[in-house]
């Protein structure tokens, strides 16, 4: 039986626990951008995007691990049309090799009080993280479309692009037929298949196109007994009508 391991911070500063350890995975939490000395947010997004990035360090350095066995990284921003130019300076900085990042993910989120940025992550301990990408397909920000840790694969936001072109199909259902041979593609780069797919999330500009996503998972995963989950969310616009974020894994 696997047991369960809360993770900490300085708890002279905050009792609060920021993750939790079972086995090899980590899942830390509530990682926010106080001063680890002081328990006090930083004055502006820069200060608390460097505290969080050191807060998420000693997180995973409580637990044996270190900035190596981080796969996934979520931000959640108060405003992230104000403060989206501050979020990738600190980041390059903590993962300088650009060979060898976790991938992320950013959103707005309601915070409380003078709270700027929240961060969670999941880091596999005792195994290299393998980036993955599928030729065409990449972000502009320094993330690679997958990581691969020991058995576990995490995905960033995988992109409706034609790999021919590297640019968005147009329409929604030419966006949705890329985007699932996308992750197709991304599962076979890290050795696995849809069958090893514990869980995704739909990203779609507008809920009214949230079908052509849940019909096509429904038939990847016709038995509703064994079919993973499939979270939904009302993100973004523009060019990007959908996109899909996953987690699988091998030997659960």
């Amino acid at each position: 039986m696997e047991t369960f391991v809360e993770l900490f911070g300085d708890q002279g500063v905050s009792p609060l626990p920021v993750g939790l350890r079972s086995g090899d995975i980590v899942r830390g939490f509530r990682i926010v951008g106080t001063d680890s000395m002081t328990g006090k947010l930083g004055a502006d997004i820069e200060t608390q995007l460097k505290n969080a990035h050191v807060n998420m360090k000693r997180s995973i350095e409580s637990v044996g691990g270190t900035t190596a066995n981080i796969a996934h990284v979520s931000m959640y921003f108060q405003d992230f049309g104000r403060d989206r130019e501050a979020m990738n300076p600190p980041w390059v900085q903590a993962f300088p090799d650009e060979n060898d990042r976790p991938t992320y993910k950013f959103l707005t989120a309601d915070l409380p009080g003078e709270e700027l940025i929240f961060m969670d992550y999941f880091a596999v301990l005792n195994h290299p993280r393998q980036v993955l990408n599928v030729p065409g397909v990449a972000h502009t920000n320094p993330i690679p479309l997958g990581v691969k840790m020991g058995p576990y694969l995490f995905s960033s936001r995988v992109l409706p692009y034609d790999p021919s072109t590297g640019a968005p199909a147009e329409g929604v259902e030419a966006q949705a037929e890329f985007l699932f041979g996308n992750v197709e593609a991304l599962l076979e780069a890290g050795g696995m298949a849809w069958s090893n797919v514990d869980q995704g999330r739909a990203f779609v500009a507008d809920f009214a196109n949230l079908p052509v996503v849940t019909d096509r998972w429904e038939q990847i995963f016709p038995n509703t007994e064994t079919r993973p989950v499939l979270h939904s969310l009302k993100y973004g616009g523009g060019a990007l009508q959908v996109m899909l974020e996953f987690i699988a894994s091998k030997g659960n």
